[in-house]
């Protein structure tokens, strides 16, 4: 939503001022918006577990499901800056918010297309199967998508991903790529119960 989007910015400029990454988790509570990444990863806990486990949908809608977010945190690249093929430990869920997008240089590498946008990679995120052996004609085993400034990926944490760089025209104004990540866990009610015991 705009009014998500605005606010992440403002924070993000905040952070980015003060040369520390880290997002302090007590602002998202006090400019309104952690309810809203608090609800979002419940909903992608939902449709993940409804996936996995059909015959439990009722089930697993009823549920209550306990969210924390643990880190979040502020990635700004320059032209020329990637990220290399990782994934996130100590967590469940991780996501990323495109708050800043710079008009990117088309690419020569169209042999690199393969997914959804360009028909190269310049500037994409590309998600890795981290396991072998699939069946090729009813699945990929990697995507690349081309973020726009709003979108809102959520992702299992131990899914491999990897940034590729990308360029601008020389001269050009406005070359940042910004991003916000975080990394949460979930739990639900009734586990919570059971392993730790009664809550209200």
């Amino acid at each position: 939503p705009p009014e998500i989007l605005q606010t992440m910015i403002e924070i993000s400029d905040q952070v980015l001022d003060e040369e520390d990454l880290q997002i302090d988790l007590d602002i998202l509570k006090q400019r309104g918006v952690k309810n809203f990444f608090i609800d979002a990863i419940c909903q992608f806990v939902i449709v993940c577990k409804c996936q996995m486990l059909p015959h439990m949908i009722e089930e697993i809608t009823q549920e209550k499901w306990m969210v924390q977010i643990l880190s979040m945190w502020v990635v700004s690249h320059s032209p020329g800056e990637y990220a290399p093929t990782h994934m996130h430990t100590q967590c469940q869920v991780s996501g990323v918010m495109y708050i800043k997008i710079p008009k990117i240089l088309s690419s020569d590498k169209q042999h690199l297309g393969q997914g959804y946008g360009p028909s190269n990679a310049d500037g994409s995120i590309q998600f890795v199967n981290n396991v072998s052996g699939n069946e090729g004609s009813l699945c990929t085993p990697c995507i690349k998508i081309y973020p726009q400034v709003g979108d809102f990926l959520m992702f299992g944490s131990h899914q491999l991903h990897t940034v590729y760089p990308y360029y601008c025209e020389e001269g050009q104004k406005d070359v940042e790529r910004r991003s916000i990540s975080f990394n949460a866990t979930f739990i639900s009610k009734k586990d919570y119960n059971r392993q730790y015991g009664e809550i209200i």
